[in-house]
Order: structure tokens, then sequence, then C-alpha cells
């Protein structure tokens, strides 16, 4: 074992409650720790707390609740009897008038603070896991390149900055891009200044589809997952254009992603400074809705059709093989992440 964690280890888990987060959650109970998940308010919490509880037993899961994450000091308590931190939450905002205020920031100070409460509190502390993006990656590259952990998008932050500068018109700007660039560059400037005595890997998920948890009971909550809905919407007939693409054109299943947080904790002298891509492999959206078509049949006056089987290739594409090499990492397909995003959500449409 390259870790000291044993089963029953506490586990603190930041944005337990977003998509990605209660994913990261399910993964360390499965593995036998227990885990602190935080959320702005306990009460809004309270769905997760009882499914977690239900699916693995009382005094396994409970909440810690944190305020704004720019508060200096909002994860002091947080941090005091955990041997691991997950730290998931950050802002997934794509449109906004004001990317500094409303994206950047929350996310580069959100991570500081954490990285600090860690640091100066968290005595038991022995590993830190950040979720960062592929965004932190995809800086504009000639056809044919393949993204790997050895790249950063500068140019997204420089693309921010010089708009902002100039009172320019935030649409399109890739604020959200910059901020997961700007927060992880953060993060290992905070690692090399300060040497803390705990390890720290990040994980940097493409496009993440897949099962949604708690099962949601209503629209709003699958709403509330952001990007499944793209899987989703093909599947409802909203979106019509197969040839739409969006981001890396890349997709990992997100159990794929919550099990990378785990495996960095428990190879954590092989993962302690080390970027993580978490890509399945390329997609478009012709092949989801082939796929749709075939599983579900009698969708078929509903499902776009396209142009079936012409599957045009990215531009560019992510590696996702690091982690698969140095950390075991093996990737859901394609198809069963489909359907297992739709078998998730699907009851609250009929």
């Amino acid at each position: 074992m390259s870790t000291s964690l044993k089963p029953g280890a506490r586990v603190l888990v930041t944005g337990a409650t977003g998509y990605i987060g209660t994913h990261v959650v399910d993964q360390f109970l499965q593995a036998g720790y227990i885990v602190v998940g935080t959320s702005r308010s306990a009460a809004k919490a309270d769905n997760i707390r009882k499914y977690f509880e239900e699916k693995y037993g009382p005094g396994k899961f409970e909440i810690y609740e944190a305020g704004d994450l720019q508060q200096e000091g909002v994860f002091d308590g947080a941090v005091k009897d955990v041997e691991a931190i997950a730290h998931v939450a950050s802002p997934v905002v794509f449109e906004t008038k004001d990317p500094y205020k409303d994206v950047i920031n929350p996310a580069v100070k959100g991570t500081l603070n954490l990285l600090k409460s860690a640091h100066e509190h968290g005595k038991n502390v022995k590993h830190v896991i950040v979720t960062s993006s592929v965004a932190s990656v995809l800086e504009r590259a000639p056809d044919g390149y393949v993204y790997t952990e050895a790249d950063w998008n500068k140019g997204a932050i420089e693309a921010v900055k010089e708009a902002y500068e100039k009172k320019q018109s935030m649409e399109n700007v890739p604020a959200y891009r910059a901020s997961k660039a700007e927060a992880e560059l953060a993060l290992w400037k905070f690692r090399d200044e300060k040497k803390p005595a705990f390890t720290i890997t990040t994980i940097l998920p493409s496009f993440v589809f897949g099962t949604i948890l708690p099962p949601p009971k209503n629209q709003q909550a699958v709403e509330a997952a952001s990007t499944p809905k793209f899987l989703i919407n093909y599947y409802l007939g909203i979106s019509k254009d197969p040839t739409f693409s969006v981001g890396s054109s890349a997709y990992v299943n997100v159990v794929d992603v919550a099990r990378a947080h785990v495996l960095a904790v428990e190879n954590a002298s092989k993962a302690d400074g080390e970027r993580y891509i978490t890509s399945a492999g390329a997609f478009t959206y012709q092949e989801v809705v082939d796929i749709l078509r075939r599983v579900y049949p009698e969708r078929q006056d509903i499902i776009a059709v396209g142009q079936p089987g012409q599957y045009k290739s990215p531009a560019t594409t992510v590696d996702g093989g690091k982690i698969t090499r140095e950390l075991g990492l093996t990737y859901v397909g394609l198809e069963q992440t489909i359907i297992e995003t739709i078998e998730s959500v699907k009851h609250v449409y009929e």
C-alpha cells in the first residue's frame, strides 16, 4: 500500500451535493471510508444524507455545513478530523458578465482556502485530491493535436483578462476554462511555496456523463446535474442537431471520475504532484443518437436521425491514458455511459 489510510478513515469531500461530488462520496463509501461532505446548507443536503444512510447504514456519511468558499477559514473546522480530502466544489458557470466575480475568484479562492486550512489546521491530513478539468489544458491547438497533462490553457486566462480590461463583451469569453486553469496553477504554486505535509493530486475530467445520484425525483433535479442534459435532450427530442459539438469532444463516465479520486488516495506516493486527465475517448452526438435510437426503438419518431454511422473525427483529441497506466483506472464505454445516464432519469419524464 502506498497510503497510510485504512478502511474507516475519515475523508472530506467538498461539494458533496453536486453531480460529481455525490459520486465521489459514493466511491469513497464503497471503498470503506467514512465521509464528511460539505454543503452550503445542511438542510439542502438532507436528501443526500438520507440516500447514503439508506445505502450504507448510519454513521458512514455526515454533512458539514460550509458557507461561502471564498471566505477565509471556511474549511478550518472541516479539515480537523480527516485524513484525506477530495476538493470537488467549484463554480460551474459558462456565461457571465463578470468572470472574476462569478467564476474565477470563487474557483481560485475556494481552492486556496481549502489548501490553507488543510495546511494549518489539518494535522491528520495526508492526501488532498482536487477536481480540475480538461478545460485547464484545452488551449487552441492545430488539427491533429493530442492534449496531455503537460498542456496548460493559459490562452483562456489571457483572453478573459484582455476582454475584462478593455471592458469588452463577456459573451463567448472562456471564463470557465480560465477559472479551472487559474485555480490549478494557484494550487501548484501553493504546493511549491508552502511544501505541505500532505500529497496533492489533480483530476481533470473531460465531458462528464452517467448516472445522477441520488435518483432524481423531478426534472429540476436533473437540470441541476448540468452536463448529462446534453445526452438527455437528445433522448427527449429537444436537441435536433447531431452535428453539434462542445468542449473537448471527449467523454468520461462520472463513476470513473469518482473512482479516480479514490485511486489517487490509494496510490498516493505515485500520484503525489501529478495531474491526471480522465477521458474514455472522443465521441460525437451522431453516435449518441444512433445508440439512443437502437436502444430505445419506441422513440424513433422523437430522437433525431442525422446521418447514421457518419462520425466525424475531432480536430484535436484528449489522452486519458496516463491514469490507466499509472493507477489502473479502466473506463466505461460510450454506450454503457449513455444508457446509464438515460436509465437514471427517464422515470421523471414519463
